[in-house]
């Protein structure tokens, strides 16, 4: 029995994974405007990116989300989408690749951080 609970934990270990998983939240906010940015990491790669922004209307939510949904495709975005008068983009880690959006949490924090972002 006890060679069984072994395996079976052996095998929860392996299809879990032993990956460190992580979190890094940035927001940046002015006159009535915010925008948030939430990336996901695993092994310290971006896994997903969320991206929040506040609009002026419900109706320029929308026109972003058709805008970004016609620009960038379905291939390498999960979703664009208007929630109320936020616009919310949420991208695969490898929708990244061949932008300036790679790097490790630390790189990614200061970068925003330069770039007026306050990151936690």
């Amino acid at each position: 029995m006890k060679k069984y609970l072994s395996i079976l934990f052996v095998a929860i270990i392996i299809l879990t994974g032993c990956a460190k998983k992580s979190t890094l939240s940035c927001s940046k906010g002015s006159d009535g405007s915010k925008a948030e940015m939430t990336f996901t990491f695993k092994d310290d790669k971006v896994t997903k990116v969320v991206y929040k922004e506040e609009m002026a209307s419900k109706e320029e939510a929308k026109s972003y989300a058709a805008l970004y949904t016609s620009i960038m495709g379905s291939s390498s975005l999960t979703s664009a989408k208007a929630d109320g008068k936020y616009f919310v983009l949420k991208m695969s880690g490898k929708a990244l690749e061949d932008t300036e959006y790679l790097g490790s949490k630390d790189e990614l924090k200061k970068k925003f951080e330069t770039d007026g972002y306050k990151c936690e």
